[in-house]
């Protein structure tokens, strides 16, 4: 885990505050990921337009901060633009370059009380937040570190979410491993922001309390 610069915090601050005030250029976007705009607002989120030096790549991309107590500590950028990826050369997601893994929405470990979900990717974790079940997320399904285990020892329950596929099940392998957390499977193509966005917070519970 390293400590970031006074430099590394600048920049995420402007980066932060720069990106965000083009979110509504992902308005659309969003719209069918069942997120809207005040809570994509509240979650810092935006968009790449006039980028920071060395950004210029990620124009167009959905900007997405790790935000704390303290600001903004790491910052992932997620293609938007319909096509797939693959197809056109490039990854779906693209990181801040020169930093360190860090869990997603923190926030949520202050506001859970005795029982937190996992998930892997932002958007999902967002998603189950505003479902009402608080959780927090990895950035990629290989991104775990060692260090996150001490964060989840007070919890008297930790939920893990199992997208309905082969990576989604070595993700949760690994969460209940490092853990103990209890694994909520999802069907078969489907993870927690495509049962968000398609039958609302009542199915996410309703998965929950299974």
């Amino acid at each position: 885990m390293s400590t970031l610069s006074v430099v590394q915090r600048k920049l995420l601050a402007r980066a932060q505050e720069t990106y965000s005030s083009h979110l509504s250029e992902a308005a659309a976007y969003l719209e069918g990921r069942g997120i809207d705009l005040a809570a994509a607002r509240s979650a810092g989120l935006g968009v790449v337009r006039d980028p920071l030096p060395g950004q210029e790549r990620l124009v167009g991309r959905l900007a997405i901060p790790y935000m704390t107590g303290a600001g903004c500590v790491n910052m992932n950028f997620r293609c938007i633009a319909d096509h797939k990826c693959k197809d056109v050369g490039h990854g779906k997601y693209q990181h801040w370059q020169g930093l360190s893994s860090n869990l997603y929405n923190v926030q949520a470990l202050d506001s859970a009380g005795t029982a937190i979900a996992i998930a892997e990717g932002e958007i999902d974790a967002l998603s189950s937040t505003l479902a009402g079940i608080p959780c927090v997320g990895v950035p990629g399904a290989t991104k775990w570190e060692d260090h996150w285990n001490l964060v989840f020892e007070d919890f008297t329950r930790v939920y893990v979410w199992q997208e309905g596929d082969d990576a989604g099940k070595k993700f949760a392998d690994r969460v209940v491993q490092e853990v103990n957390a209890v694994r909520v499977e999802l069907p078969s193509g489907e993870d927690v922001n495509s049962i968000w966005a398609a039958s609302g917070a009542d199915a996410l519970r309703a998965r929950i309390r299974r």
